[in-house]
């Protein structure tokens, strides 16, 4: 594969392209694919506001609002590792310079329509918005590598999967995720590429994909044991492999996938509001 310098002129030009070919590619597994082929058809935000945090504080966050995104002491790997929607950190280098060591508090809005309501965009939706921000004003440039990782695959386990999947209705699917001893994910009309991208950002440390080939749209839940709860012991513990396989009649399967990680090249201190 090509090295692909990315400029805040060229960024999308060049890479919606490619992520919507690498989507359909079964060889090499671009987790940012799909946020680059999203931010080329959303707008920018209408509202934003980017300053540094120096309160030296540990925590941070990074999250969606109701009409856009607001990150709270975060560092910028951070932010881009929320915006190209990117599970794990294995997958984004190292940033250079004191942009790197920097923490930051943005925050990025969509105006109100003529309705006085914000006009409603999905989760994923909102974090790719923040794609062109990074491009604009911290003047991010990085290339994309391939390299051979540990991921796992979602295949059909022996008997079939314990759910029905029916095509698209219109409606949107959702989810409701709890974290605590128990993790528990429910699914409404929701696809295996949700599913495994659901899991993907769900602390297990991988990359996971979809490779059950099942189609559709399907209600089911996922209950599993948190690391936690393994750690203080105790009975009725189920692994996350366990669960897949007794609760949804699928299974995870590691491999060694070529996946592209994002080598920053250049991320600046962020433009003046």
């Amino acid at each position: 594969m090509p090295r692909i310098f990315l400029s805040a002129l060229t960024l999308l030009a060049v890479l919606a392209p490619q992520a919507r070919a690498q989507q359909q590619d079964k060889d090499v597994i671009n987790p940012a694919a799909r946020a680059v082929a999203m931010a080329a058809e959303l707008p920018p935000y209408d509202v934003v506001s980017i300053h540094q945090n120096t309160s030296g504080k540990e925590d941070s966050s990074v999250d969606t609002t109701g009409d856009g995104v607001v990150a709270v002491n975060a560092e910028f790997r951070e932010i881009v590792e929320f915006a190209y929607n990117i599970a794990s950190f294995d997958l984004i280098s190292e940033v250079p310079g004191p942009v790197g060591a920097a923490r930051f508090d943005i925050t990025a809005k969509i105006a109100a329509g003529d309705g006085g309501r914000p006009v409603h965009l999905k989760d994923q939706q909102l974090q790719a918005m923040l794609i062109p921000l990074l491009v604009e004003r911290f003047h991010l440039r990085f290339h994309v590598v391939p390299k051979r990782m540990t991921a796992y695959e979602v295949v059909v386990a022996r008997g079939g999967p314990k759910f029905k999947l029916a095509g698209p209705t219109g409606k949107p699917g959702s989810l409701n995720a709890s974290w605590g001893r128990d993790n528990t994910l429910v699914f409404k009309k929701c696809s295996m590429s949700t599913l495994a991208g659901v899991l993907s950002d769900s602390g297990l440390g991988h990359l996971i994909v979809d490779r059950t080939g099942l189609e559709g749209n399907g209600d089911f839940t996922l209950k599993w044991s948190s690391d936690d709860a393994f750690e203080q012991g105790g009975r009725d513990l189920v692994t996350i492999f366990a669960a897949m396989q007794d609760q949804l009649g699928l299974k995870l399967e590691p491999a060694k996938l070529l996946i592209d990680t994002l080598v920053i090249d250049r991320a600046e201190m962020p433009t003046e509001n």
